[in-house]
């Protein structure tokens, strides 16, 4: 069932890519996952409730129209993560399909090319920024297990590390028509994966689990970085990497950061990802994004005035890949909905001037009622208990990151802040400094804080 849940997901998917932004489907639609179908109700897996609650507040009438076209259904749900093994007890669902978390993609069961056709290398804009990491990967699709074993891709979000790693798998699966065994998976499907594998009297899963991934041909591995501080699944990963890298197998890992600042994975594993080619993507310069913009309006079919390109990407300058593209989607969507049959200058001033999300020039908005509402809506905490005095430790987290947040995002100082709050500004800045300790000391903080900025600027 799990398959068929997935496959008709990914068709909702991409008729959303008409409707959300890459910024709105990334931050918050592929956190959740089907799960199940109760009645005319799909379920979704989400991991916590500000996933749950912000689909809801800001995607529910896409995601109706998309599931009812694809699924036949009309309501859709959440089960928290927290809940899930109680819920997948609760309605069999073990017994009906043991890979019923995020699977990775393997050609291994099916006939068809299991990667994205919009991400291939054709589709790939080849620019100053990207030029050679571009070459390195199409020398390993053309020849994998040859040369640049392994493959470290690294670069911020939405610069196309996504991209190329099914473009690697898109080549290789039509060279080979699918007798290469190739392995994509992102290491969270990696890490739940290894859990439901390594439960105890599961000696079956976990052989299966290490043939799954220790006779690939060809393994690609999105944002490695999300294993810090789990040893047990960094332990796993090695020895997959030794009997893979030993056999001349091709290995590709994709992360956020160069080997050398992944201070919270162990020795052992940095040092084997920096043994093959170690290359950045970078943001795209102007030229680049005026390629960028020109392919997708192509591919998209999409009506712009050619002489506004250059000015477009003037005035995207500080954007990735993604947030270029969403902007053109919203561009595109204005123009039809206002009656203009063409992108021009008028209908490009007229949607970055009325849209902060779009013009980084005059700067995403950022106000307390943003933070308060994202703290609030992440630890399931009341405005009043925030700012009350309460001192238990589900309050008193939630309040200092608060506090940190506001430092650092609305410019304005301490003593302020201590007052909105009612305390004294010793109890501010010992806030501000506690969080910024535990940014340092634990990766998960870090990850929770940067996800919180990202909800507050968007």
């Amino acid at each position: 069932m799990q398959n068929y849940l997935d496959k008709i997901w990914n068709d909702c998917l991409t008729d959303l890519e008409d409707t959300i932004s890459s910024v709105g489907l990334d931050l918050w639609i592929k956190k959740i996952k089907p799960i199940n179908i109760e009645n005319d109700t799909l379920m979704f897996l989400a991991p916590d409730e500000m996933v749950s609650n912000t689909v809801v507040r800001g995607y529910t009438k896409p995601i109706i129209d998309a599931i009812s076209k694809n699924f036949k259904l009309s309501k859709f749900d959440f089960v928290l993560d927290s809940n899930k093994d109680e819920y997948i007890q609760k309605h069999n669902l073990l017994e009906q399909n043991k890979d019923s978390l995020p699977r990775a993609i393997t050609n291994e069961e099916i006939s068809e090319n299991p990667f994205n056709p919009r991400y291939t290398f054709s589709n790939f804009v080849v620019g100053t920024t990207n030029r050679v990491i571009y070459a390195a990967t199409r020398a390993v699709a053309e020849n994998p297990g040859s040369r640049f074993n392994p493959l470290f891709i690294y670069g911020g979000v939405g610069l196309g590390k996504t991209h190329l790693l099914h473009a690697i798998g898109n080549y290789i699966w039509e060279a080979n028509k699918g007798q290469i065994k190739i392995v994509y998976v992102s290491s969270e499907t990696f890490t739940n994966e290894l859990i439901a594998a390594f439960r105890p009297n599961s000696d079956k899963g976990t052989i299966e689990f290490r043939k799954k991934y220790r006779m690939a041909d060809v393994l690609l591995v999105d944002d490695i970085q999300f294993i810090a501080n789990k040893k047990s699944v960094q332990e796993e990963f090695f020895h997959t990497f030794n009997d893979l890298y030993q056999a001349g197998k091709q290995i590709i890992i994709a992360s956020d950061r160069p080997p050398k600042e992944l201070s919270e994975l162990e020795e052992r594993l940095t040092s084997r990802f920096a043994s093959g080619l170690v290359q950045d993507i970078q943001k795209p310069d102007f030229e680049t994004r005026v390629m960028i913009i020109s392919k997708k309006i192509e591919l998209e079919g999409y009506t712009f005035e050619e002489s506004i390109i250059p000015k477009l990407a003037e005035r995207l300058e500080k954007f990735n890949i993604r947030e270029i593209e969403g902007v053109l989607n919203k561009l595109d969507l204005y123009a039809k909905l206002h009656g203009h049959f063409i992108v021009d200058e008028e209908v490009m001033n007229e949607v970055l001037s009325k849209s902060h999300e779009l013009d980084e020039s005059v700067g995403r908005v950022v106000t307390e009622e943003k933070i308060i509402d994202a703290i609030c809506n992440k630890f399931n905490i009341k405005r009043e208990d925030l700012f009350g005095k309460k001192r238990n430790k589900e309050l008193v987290e939630p309040r200092q990151i608060c506090i940190y947040l506001m430092w650092r995002k609305l410019n304005i100082p301490l003593t302020a802040i201590a007052k909105l709050f009612n305390r004294d500004h010793t109890t501010a800045i010992h806030a501000r400094d506690k969080v910024i300790d535990l940014m340092k000391e634990d990766p998960e903080v870090k990850k929770m804080i940067d996800d919180l900025e990202d909800v507050i600027v968007h």
